[in-house]
């Protein structure tokens, strides 16, 4: 009885081994890393405002760019920043501050929120932030704003002037 006992169990150790080992070759490859956000600009239309927001290097807003056009409802935020829900959450294998400044552009995992802060009315934010970017003007408009927004990439413009 022992033996059989014993014999069993090695068979499912022999049969849970072989199906890890397939299953890692089943997995599909890694996707590659998401192109860099760094310098490409968001626009950000809310009725007649409009601001154009500048992203930074992180993954999240890498990974924010790959789901653009957005439509999202602008959430009122303590009186000094607008929220608006993701349909899902960002990479957040980020840093994380509380500070922030009149039109920066963050991301909080906690409700997977987007945040555009009009107003300095709080030394810092409630939750941490990941930062995605700036608005370097324009940002102080969306204080009265409501209703939807849309977030839509800007094409990249070229930099280098016309031939000679």
């Amino acid at each position: 009885m022992r033996k059989t006992s014993l014999l069993t169990w090695l068979s499912l150790l022999a049969l849970c081994a072989l199906s890890i080992c397939s299953a890692e070759t089943i997995l599909p490859e890694p996707s590659p890393a998401c192109e860099s956000a760094a310098g490409r600009q968001v626009l950000l239309t809310a009725g007649d405002i409009e601001v154009v927001i500048t992203l930074n290097d992180s993954q999240a807003a890498a990974d924010f760019t790959g789901m653009l056009p957005l439509e999202l409802t602008l959430i009122e935020r303590s009186s000094f920043a607008k929220g608006m829900r993701l349909p899902r959450a960002l990479s957040t294998d980020e840093e994380t501050t509380r500070e922030y400044s009149i039109g920066d552009f963050g991301y909080w995992d906690v409700g997977a929120e987007l945040a555009i802060f009009y107003d300095d009315l709080h030394e810092q934010t409630g939750v941490p932030v990941i930062p995605l970017g700036r608005a370097e003007s324009g940002a102080e408009t969306l204080r009265d704003a409501s209703g939807t927004a849309r977030l839509e990439l800007l094409p990249v413009q070229d930099v280098e002037g016309p031939d000679v």
